[in-house]
């Protein structure tokens, strides 16, 4: 009989109940399986746990302590090496390209103006910039740039929309660029809803999860400390995606894309996505996965590969908070799904296509 495969445990179940789940650190350390993480700590059912070791796909959407923020849990079993699977990961654009994600270009270092020649402002845009002021704006933008773009552009004239998108293109190449030299300090102020500094609201969201930051250091540090905190051999981009997510209207996104092994966990492989900029919807976010060896006492070589993806929604007017959420949560969870779906389809065919060579 074909024995099922062994979920790895110890190092990896400290990363991802610090990444996953608001709780008592006390319980988090009596998770030493993943099994016990997946029953107590994700809540999965015994027939869940079960499709997780047939190579099925699971989902939780998890609890958080800030109830404008989301978390999505997804889990597969992929039957590939770690190290194919982790090289994979670093073919990028390839690897961050998604059937939601309609465009994506990675931006030049330095960042230069045709690294956001595909970028494009479109008629309603441009009607809804026209309106757009501190404290009432449908864009996720400073004060200063909603004056500067009633100040520079006409946004009545014909030639509006191509004006607009000129001086987004030429702020985006600007902002990646002091992001890339000053870090944290450099996230935008969003002045569309109150103020909020999107460096605070990522910040305030990953104390949501600090255990993240004694089960894997590195990861944290970096995230709030880059550019002055640096990961031994990681791969590391800045890219810009246009996201068209179901019930939400098409965001854009600009991300800074981190894939390493830690030091701290010999067996494991992260990527970690985290939002500098959304034009809609989210002060913050960070999407991470990780893939982890099976168990040695697995009869084949495979991996454990996690996506945890948090997101934290925006000040909304009376009641546009509760009904954005509802009907983006289960999308946001479907997206999960059909993301390690194919990640474990896509990365299964390329190694049996490899093998048979």
């Amino acid at each position: 009989m074909r024995r099922q495969p062994a979920f790895p445990s110890g190092p990896l179940v400290l990363a991802l109940s610090g990444l996953l789940v608001t709780t008592d650190a006390g319980a988090q350390a009596r998770w030493r399986t993943l099994d016990e993480f997946l029953a107590h700590g994700i809540g999965l059912t015994p027939a869940e746990s079960v499709s997780l070791t047939r190579g099925e796909t699971v989902a939780r959407i998890l609890r958080t302590g800030n109830g404008r923020d989301v978390a999505v849990f997804g889990a597969v079993q992929v039957n590939v090496p770690r190290s194919f699977f982790f090289d994979r990961q670093r073919d990028l654009p390839g690897a961050v390209r998604t059937p939601t994600r309609k465009q994506v270009h990675l931006f030049s270092q330095p960042a230069v103006v045709t690294d956001v020649d595909a970028f494009a402002v479109s008629d309603d845009d441009v009607k809804e910039l026209r309106n757009c002021k501190p404290n009432e704006c449908n864009f996720k933008l400073p004060a200063m740039d909603m004056e500067r773009l009633h100040t520079t552009v006409d946004l009545n004239a014909p030639d509006a929309k191509a004006r607009a998108a000129t001086y987004a293109r030429q702020r985006m190449v600007e902002y990646v660029n002091d992001y890339r030299a000053r870090g944290n300090s450099a996230m935008l102020v969003y002045d569309d809803r109150g103020s909020v500094r999107s460096s605070d609201a990522f910040a305030a969201m990953l104390q949501d999860s600090s255990y993240v930051f004694s089960a894997v250091p590195s990861l944290g540090d970096h995230l709030l400390k880059y550019p002055g905190h640096t990961l031994p051999e990681a791969t590391e981009a800045v890219f810009w995606s246009r996201d068209e997510m179901p019930n939400l209207r098409p965001v854009t996104r600009i991300t800074h894309h981190i894939i390493y092994s830690p030091e701290d966990l010999p067996d494991v492989a992260l990527v970690a996505s985290k939002q500098i900029y959304s034009n809609h919807y989210f002060e913050a976010g960070l999407e991470v996965l990780a893939a982890a060896d099976r168990a040695a006492a697995s009869t084949a070589p495979g991996i454990t590969v996690v996506a945890v993806r948090r997101y934290r929604f925006d000040h909304l007017p009376s009641g546009g908070l509760v009904n954005i959420k509802s009907r983006a949560t289960n999308g946001l969870r479907d997206n999960v799904i059909a993301d390690l779906k194919r990640l474990k389809q896509e990365g299964e065919a390329a190694w049996s296509a490899r093998n048979k060579d």
